[in-house]
């Protein structure tokens, strides 16, 4: 009788100390998006001014950001309906813009190969340019992450997002013309702000070549170029990251085979 209450006891224990360790490893996800969460803030505060501004209810607003949650690509919406687009070329368009994600979805759940498949879509369904990039750079660093950690990173960056486009929106009927403060840059801004410290990891990586590293992105930049003398400029975008990405793969392939 004893030995049975013991052995219940250490069940206990063990799935105290299991739930314990989620929640810290959610915790820290939530700590780790904290540089992004502020640029989220300011984001979704000028995603909901704007659309507020334009005529859009809280609702509308709401289900943008929170089901939707395309971030750029909201922007775009607002001004494709404004300009009374059909919806074809919206979806399109959205698609064109977002078409990254998959990709960057796809690598993350695979990555943390051992969940339900709940969690896996979950998980896809959040990921951000910034949170894959915080996702990037922690493992570039060798930092420990885990399923729960990317589960906070990702829900706390979401909830930002909606948040502050609602709680904004609400003041942003009052502001004739938002561009006039800039607004419209700040997604701009924390792009490029994630941009130079995943670039600055891989330059002190150790176990990266910088000379690969600094003509891959000369490289994408020369595409980009080049690209928008005959394409848009989410077309241009597109398809120099996707040139871009399969040229540091061959670069770091042929690296790996000379070694």
């Amino acid at each position: 009788m004893i030995q049975l209450e013991f052995v219940k006891f250490k069940k206990r224990l063990f799935f105290m100390n299991k739930n314990t360790r989620n929640i810290n490893q959610f915790q820290d996800g939530v700590k780790d998006a904290l540089p992004t969460v502020f640029g989220f803030l300011s984001i979704g505060a000028a995603f909901g001014i704007i659309a507020a501004s334009e005529g859009f209810t809280i609702w509308q607003i709401f289900l943008l950001s929170a089901v939707l949650y395309a971030g750029s690509a909201q922007f775009i919406i607002i001004g494709m309906l404004l300009a009374d687009s059909s919806i074809t070329s919206i979806v399109s368009m959205v698609f064109l813009v977002n078409f990254r994600m998959f990709l960057q979805s796809l690598a993350v759940a695979n990555f943390f190969d051992k969940q339900s498949l709940v969690s896996k879509i979950l998980m896809g369904s959040l990921v951000t340019d910034e949170s894959f990039g915080i996702f990037s750079l922690n493992s570039v660093t060798k930092k420990s992450i885990s399923i729960n950690w990317m589960h906070g990173l990702n829900i706390a960056s979401w909830i930002t997002w909606w948040l502050s486009s609602i709680v904004f929106a609400l003041f942003g009927k009052s502001i004739a013309n938002p561009q006039n403060f800039g607004l419209d840059f700040a997604l701009i801004a924390m792009f490029a702000g994630l941009w130079i410290l995943t670039t600055i990891s891989f330059i002190k990586d150790p176990h990266e070549n910088n000379r690969n590293t600094i003509l891959a992105i000369f490289m994408t930049v020369i595409v980009l170029l080049v690209s928008m003398m005959v394409f848009s400029k989410v077309i241009s975008v597109l398809f120099a990251s996707i040139l871009g990405s399969l040229f540091i793969s061959l670069l770091k392939k042929e690296s790996y085979n000379d070694n």
